[in-house]
């Protein structure tokens, strides 16, 4: 059996609702000229196999195709590889000392989750998201993101990063996903300029 096709079967055992998109030979070759991933490495499949990963339409594992891996990581202002996204504008980056960290939405920092990457695609499709989550999840979230675009996400006003009285008092837009990721950027760096 390949290694693929032991991720799908754990992707088929999983009780959450999970689309593998396909890839795409253009977005693949992008890839392989501008990064040094190891093809054999659960990254380097997942790369050259998918066109991303959807997890509850709410966690997106970027692939080689509609969640372009590349021009993902082309819109990240640091050096390190975003690998993954959610609907809020939280990112899954790839951190120097081999573990993945949380750019929270919240407090626009990076949490380190102190889960290598074989780790996280685990938690991803087994795991409890539900708890990490918890305090962002409307009551009508599952509903509401059902037809959610790939490259839209959920803006939140007041914005995360503020205070406010609730989750549930916040006005909720979906807008495109790069929008929201520009946004968090751009107050990030009005906050240490």
């Amino acid at each position: 059996m390949n290694h693929f096709q032991k991720i799908l079967d754990e992707i088929n055992s999983s009780t959450k609702a999970i689309k593998v998109l396909p890839g795409n030979h253009p977005v693949q070759n992008k890839i392989a000229e501008k990064y040094e991933i190891n093809p054999e490495s659960l990254l380097g499949l997942l790369l050259e196999n998918t066109g991303g990963i959807i997890i509850d339409n709410w966690i997106r594992i970027y692939g080689s195709g509609t969640i372009d891996f590349v021009s993902r990581n082309d819109s990240f202002p640091f050096d390190d590889l975003v690998i993954a996204e959610d609907i809020l504008g939280g990112l899954f980056i790839y951190l120097r000392n081999g573990s993945i960290g949380y750019f929270a939405p919240d407090c626009l920092e990076i949490e380190d989750m102190e889960l290598n990457f074989n780790q996280f695609l685990y938690w991803c499709i087994h795991g409890d998201t539900d708890t990490f989550y918890v305090d962002y999840r409307w009551k009508s979230w599952q509903k509401d993101i059902s037809n959610l675009d790939y490259n839209e996400g959920v803006a939140f006003y007041p914005f995360l990063w503020a205070e406010t009285e609730s989750l549930e008092s916040r006005l909720r837009r979906i807008i495109p996903i790069d929008e929201i990721i520009g946004l968090e950027f751009d107050f990030l760096n009005e906050m240490t300029d």
